[in-house]
């Protein structure tokens, strides 16, 4: 038993090592793979040689339309408001001398009759002084007296021609009591409000019944004859808008109507890095334009001389451009000038270098090219 084990252990031993000889033997025949060279991928591209000259362009941007003029309508008497010619409503419109209100005013009124009443008087005493005392000005204040009525605003009084006079005057109180009803005039042309421009109330604070003191607001109108757009351009495109410059705002159904540049604003927004440019224009009646609406402005009539200009996605990195040079790409910085919504006008290269005109995925510097033909 113990020599059959044997026996059976090299048998095994000897398939092993021929097993291993004839694997080493067939081995031999087999050829190497060929190691397999990783070709290079070029890529194609659309150039354009750089050339420059004088680009006409424009600027296109939205704004927001306010009003030129806003204002608080207040009372500066006393009283119970009365209605105008027209109500005293939200979103009511109105005409430039329009009368918006009027504030109870007879009791006033009465009180400066009465002063003038006693005004009179007192001329009428001095009179017959003037004739004798002042012969020479006695008809220059009997006109003065004549022309004083209790329905109309007092006339100028006569102009002192000596000191005499004036000390005369002073004397018998007739400098004080003309100031003082002068001053009542003013005061009672407050009880009557007329609109200072066409427009329309924004909001209303006190009905017509309602009294009202003096500081008290009663509403706030804005102008709507005239407006304003403020338009944000970006600091690099604001140094060719200039003050006076004629600009179209696009409204309704592509209509255009002609605005005017009357602010440029001295400061940049920190949020969104503009400049804000105030645009005044005259409120068509065939537009009808209202406070709040984005319209677009269009600046136009801008030359930039020297300059050319590439799709705007065929720049990175703000200002950096492909160049081809011996088929292989080559990175370049430009001088941007201008920016549109979808091209950059810019200089800074040199002139007939081959320019990439098309945005480029994953692109290297040095990457091997061929330029579509």
């Amino acid at each position: 038993m113990e020599k059959k084990g044997k026996k059976t252990l090299v048998l095994i031993i000897l398939l092993i090592v021929i097993s291993f000889l004839l694997m080493m033997f067939f081995g031999s025949f087999r050829k190497e793979p060929k190691k397999k060279t990783k070709k290079v991928e070029k890529r194609f591209v659309s150039v354009s040689a750089v050339e420059y000259g004088d680009i006409s362009s424009k600027i296109e941007e939205f704004g927001r339309v306010v009003s030129l003029e806003q204002v608080s309508i207040l009372s500066e008497v006393r009283g119970k408001i009365e209605r105008g010619s027209v109500p005293l409503k939200k979103g009511q419109r109105f005409m430039k001398g329009d009368l918006l209100l009027r504030v109870y005013d007879k009791e006033a009124n009465l009180a400066l009759k009465a002063k003038k009443s006693r005004f009179l008087n007192l001329i009428a005493n001095l009179l017959a002084d003037f004739k004798i005392d002042f012969p020479k000005r006695f008809d220059a204040w009997k006109d003065f007296f004549d022309s004083i009525s209790l329905k109309k605003s007092l006339p100028d009084m006569p102009a002192t021609k000596s000191k005499n006079e004036k000390i005369f005057l002073a004397s018998r109180n007739i400098l004080s009591e003309f100031y003082s009803i002068k001053r009542d005039e003013v005061i009672l042309s407050k009880y009557v409000i007329h609109a200072p421009f066409t427009g329309s109330y924004t909001k209303v604070m006190t009905e017509v019944g309602g009294i009202a003191n003096p500081g008290s607001p009663i509403a706030i109108a804005i102008r709507t004859d005239r407006m304003e757009i403020e338009v944000p351009i970006d600091s690099l495109g604001i140094k060719w808008v200039n003050l006076g410059d004629k600009v179209d705002i696009i409204v309704n159904d592509g209509l255009a109507i002609k605005g005017k540049v009357v602010r440029i604003s001295p400061f940049i927004d920190q949020q969104t890095h503009s400049v804000s440019v105030f645009i005044s224009f005259e409120n068509d009646s065939s537009a009808l334009l209202f406070t709040g609406s984005y319209l677009k402005v269009v600046f136009s009539g801008i030359v930039i001389k020297n300059s050319m200009k590439i799709e705007r996605n065929a720049v990175f990195n703000s200002n950096e451009v492909f160049l081809v040079k011996d088929n292989k790409l080559v990175k370049a910085e430009i001088h941007i000038l201008k920016l549109d919504a979808k091209r950059v006008i810019f200089n800074g290269l040199e002139s007939g270098v081959l320019l990439v005109t098309e945005p480029l995925i994953n692109a290297r510097d040095g990457s091997p090219v061929v330029i579509n033909r």
